[in-house]
């Protein structure tokens, strides 16, 4: 990484364009590995051939004071030589960044270019599994179609691991390269800046959720709520004593992978799991009810590799211990013998776990998991606004 030197005047030869991280402040604003990127991109276009010091890209972290970052990016936008997005599934799925790529083609087919020319370089960030996805995937895999670990890892796998550092600086290269040849060769006049929301074209959003399925016996409570809505037995079910409700810990390490969170009560299903990774939780106290060994038998028809199991009973380590241990031992039998479930005894240990199990899981369904979405009308993300929060202006 280097340290910031002063920018140079005249329009930035890139506008990078990428999705801010769930949880950022105004002092170290942007992904770390986002940053990165930006100061290599940077420098590798600095050492590219000829006399003329290179001009910096635009990233809005790089604005300081950070009440200067909206109107300076909305300047950057329409002055930027090239427009370059970090492809990933929350990229594309958002409206704000999909509306930021729409406004820059927009320029370009005002300036009578290509709206998927040259002017557009994006990189794949983050490699995504829906199907919808795979056009603007294609378009960014191009650049290093050659480069087996960038198309199979994507750009932010190659930042972060040292086994792909030479793969991640040829491919640096060829970005630098590009956004030099056509920032030098064919500029790009600047325009108006944009004031107003631009209209997105009807184009198919997907998101691949992340699902927690519950069996437990019923318990009283008052209905929770998750994200904004109205949730079910299973978003309330606390099996540590004085904790929250487990679902809270998964909606945690789901939000964390930047995925949207679907809560159910189990129902036999075949094609519960089959078009998204998830974890299935049981108490093992279900087996003792009517219908609850049913139930696990059942489930066992819905798993797929990237389907975690968990079983969760506090009481295994109370003074109700030797019962307690016993229907573990029951619940986990009604599982098929390759299920492998977790057995948790202690909130401590749920925490510790939980966070790893839904990474392997998500991690497993990217690798092995069919096309997305399903037969049917999409599923939207949920949003809490209509427009962009007042600090990101224009952003994704």
């Amino acid at each position: 990484m280097t340290s910031e030197r002063p920018a140079l005047p005249g329009p930035p030869y890139f506008f990078l364009s990428y999705v801010p991280p769930p949880a950022h402040n105004d002092r170290t604003p942007g992904d770390h590995w986002v940053r990165r990127f930006y100061h290599d991109l940077n420098l590798a276009i600095d050492g590219r051939p000829g006399d003329r010091l290179r001009r910096q890209g635009f990233a809005d972290f790089m604005v300081r004071p950070p009440e200067a970052r909206t109107e300076r990016k909305r300047i950057a936008l329409a002055e930027a030589e090239v427009f370059v997005p970090l492809y990933s599934p929350a990229y594309l799925n958002r409206n704000d960044s999909r509306r930021e790529r729409e406004w820059f083609r927009q320029r370009l087919i005002r300036a009578g270019r290509p709206p998927d020319g040259d002017n557009i370089l994006p990189v794949l960030w983050i490699p995504s599994p829906a199907a919808v996805h795979a056009p603007d995937q294609t378009r960014a895999v191009a650049m290093a179609a050659d480069v087996e670990a960038y198309a199979a890892n994507g750009m932010s796998a190659l930042c972060r691991l040292q086994k792909f550092q030479h793969a991640y600086k040829e491919v640096l290269g060829r970005l630098a390269q590009h956004i030099v040849d056509t920032a030098e060769q064919t500029p790009l006049q600047p325009a108006e800046p944009p004031t107003g929301p631009t209209d997105l074209p009807s184009s198919p959003t997907s998101e691949v959720p992340f699902r927690a399925v519950v069996i437990a016996p019923e318990q009283p409570g008052d209905p929770g709520r998750l994200n904004g809505r109205s949730d079910t037995h299973a978003g309330r079910w606390r099996p540590f004593r004085g904790r929250p409700p487990v679902v809270d810990d998964v909606a945690d390490a789901v939000q964390r992978l930047r995925m949207p969170m679907d809560v159910r009560d189990f129902v036999p299903d075949a094609g519960l799991f089959r078009a998204c990774p998830g974890v299935l939780m049981i108490d093992p106290r279900v087996v003792e009810t009517p219908d609850g060994a049913e139930a696990v038998q059942a489930a066992v028809d819905c798993l797929h590799s990237w389907v975690g199991v968990v079983l969760i009973s506090e009481d295994a380590r109370s003074g109700h211990r030797s019962h307690a241990v016993g229907l573990l031992d029951r619940a986990a039998s009604l599982l098929s013998a390759t299920t492998r479930p977790l057995m948790i005894t202690t909130w401590d240990d749920w925490r510790t776990e939980i966070h790893d199990l839904v990474r392997r899981m998500r991690r497993r369904y990217l690798e092995a998991g069919p096309n997305y979405p399903p037969p049917g009308p999409p599923i939207n993300k949920p949003r809490l606004w209509e427009n962009p929060p007042p600090d990101e202006g224009v952003d994704t």
